[in-house]
């Protein structure tokens, strides 16, 4: 009985792990949530006192500088970036802790907004607000590192790494073949493979998925439709649909994106 309770139970893991599919990943681009100008002067001014309003000024300048896509100082055109309500979130420390006698709010609530020559502009939009809980931190230098980076995120264009996933085909194991060598960045080798699927299926609506997949990374986005129209054809899945949509979504952002990096 034991011994068939542990086939059962790795027939189960491996039907799991087949169900997961394999990862395929790719880059896609993140426009400036806020179109200033490339080189605009950001000056911050965090509403908030204490260590941590210096803690926030020292990480923003040394965010802009790190990025290069806006300057910490001098003439021109200039922005100007307020932190309202800008807390840490931090637990209770170590009563031997040297920190322990600072305030240690309960939430952190950053809303940053923009104003640029006296016109106000939102991070996201009017009604919305970012609010994020951090961990207990020994001391304000990583947190307000955190702050910075998250709100420069916002600010600067900037690649994104995100995945899709390629479903095994049992019958056709070439599908996943291509699908794990894309994942290792060898593209070529996988739109080997997914050839080599679709010579063994012509019909294999997966392989062309990965085909789909592979011309989106090489930017070839009207390639890229054509194959996900084809899989969607052969079996109609939200995926597949799906891909041509984000399509259409990636190439916008990015000729944003490219718009704002000039």
């Amino acid at each position: 009985m034991r011994s068939l309770w542990k086939s059962v139970g790795l027939v189960v893991v491996a039907w799991v792990c087949s169900s997961c599919g394999t990862q395929v990943y790719l880059h896609k681009w993140q426009p400036a949530q806020v179109d200033l100008p490339r080189g605009t002067v950001l000056l911050v001014h965090p509403e908030t006192r204490g260590p941590l309003h210096h803690e926030l000024r020292r990480a923003f300048a040394q965010q802009i500088a790190r990025d290069g896509f806006y300057r910490a100082g001098g003439a021109g055109p200039w922005a100007e970036i307020r932190l309202h309500h800008v807390h840490v979130n931090m637990t209770d420390p170590p009563k031997d802790d040297k920190h322990r006698k600072r305030p240690y709010p309960n939430r952190v609530d950053l809303t940053a907004d923009v104003v640029c020559n006296y016109q106000r502009i939102y991070r996201r939009n009017c009604s919305q607000y970012v609010s994020t809980d951090y961990e207990y931190r020994p001391d304000w230098e990583n947190a307000a590192e955190e702050i910075a980076e998250e709100v420069m995120r916002d600010l600067t264009p900037h690649q994104v790494r995100y995945s899709e996933t390629v479903d095994g085909v049992e019958t056709n194991p070439a599908v996943e073949q291509a699908a794990r060598a894309c994942a290792a960045g060898n593209w070529e080798g996988g739109r080997s493979l997914a050839r080599q699927a679709l010579a063994q299926n012509p019909n294999e609506a997966e392989a062309y998925y990965v085909l789909g997949l592979i011309e989106r990374n090489a930017r070839n986005y009207t390639a890229s439709d054509a194959h996900f129209r084809k899989a969607h054809a052969l079996n109609p899945q939200g995926k597949y649909l799906s891909g041509i949509n984000d399509n259409s979504r990636l190439q916008y952002d990015e000729q944003r994106a490219h718009q704002q990096l000039q």
